[in-house]
């Protein structure tokens, strides 16, 4: 660890790029709780590559023009002596090498793909709610829920936890229109003075998703299909199938 303070804020600052990385990765993959020491050495790893890759973009820009750039000779052998002298220099380009990293970090998340293996495992919420709405182009998904008491809820999808342990603590929120039955057999009535609603996982017994290729109004509940000239998107093999899109789940 560093000995002094100057030395430790250069090691938080090393190390930004590689959380900018994990942070920005949890953004659009399933969430996966690690061990501290698995994150910090994720963490680290992703800082040394990025930071990497910035000095070596400051390598080719210090060859082609170096009177732009710092002289990291004098650097090395006056130290603080060359600091006092540039520091102006010297601030400028650390914080525009920092950025680049930071951008590196941002392309890299989203980029690069998870790879096979027990560590990708998905959770069937991100499948549902993730992945098959981008791979149909769908523009909303219609959720119904029939509840541990044997009620109704149904809305469009807002938002959803996405972490990839499937336990009862996750809850998803529907947006307006809602739809719901307070009991088996009793008729389903539009929840017309509400926005939003939030249902727990732990209180859902099964879910039924349909996507969509229009958002409906408020105060529509989704009923009929499209017309049947309306044209087929694929689905990858073992999801929903292509019908769905359209479609909508019917009340339990």
């Amino acid at each position: 660890m560093p000995s002094s303070l100057l030395g430790l804020v250069l090691f938080v600052v090393c190390l930004v790029p590689g959380f900018i990385y994990m942070a920005a990765r949890d953004l659009h993959l399933p969430e996966r709780t690690s061990s501290a020491f698995r994150e910090t050495t994720r963490v680290v790893l992703a800082s040394l590559a990025l930071d990497g890759i910035a000095l070596a973009v400051f390598a080719v820009i210090r060859t082609a023009a170096p009177g732009l750039t710092p002289d990291t000779g004098r650097l090395v052998r006056e130290g603080w002596g060359y600091v006092r002298d540039d520091y102006g220099r010297l601030t400028l380009w650390s914080c525009a090498l920092l950025v680049a990293a930071a951008g590196a970090a941002l392309a890299a998340a989203r980029l690069l793909p998870r790879g096979p293996g027990p560590l990708s495992v998905e959770s069937s919420w991100w499948l549902l709610f993730g992945r098959y709405p981008a791979l149909t182009g769908a523009r909303c998904t219609y959720v119904g829920c029939e509840l541990v008491d044997g009620s109704y809820l149904a809305g469009v999808l807002k938002h959803f936890a996405h972490q990839a342990e499937e336990t009862g603590d996750r809850e998803l929120a529907l947006v307006a229109p809602l739809e719901y039955r307070p009991r088996p057999g009793a008729p389903s009535r539009p929840l017309t003075d509400h926005q939003l609603v939030s249902v727990s996982a732990r209180q859902i017994k099964f879910l039924t998703v349909t996507y969509l290729d229009h958002i409906p109004r408020p105060g529509q509940v989704p009923r009929a299909r499209a017309e049947q000239d309306e044209p087929t998107r694929s689905m990858p093999t073992g999801s929903p199938t292509s019908s769905a899109i359209t479609g909508t789940p019917s009340s339990p």
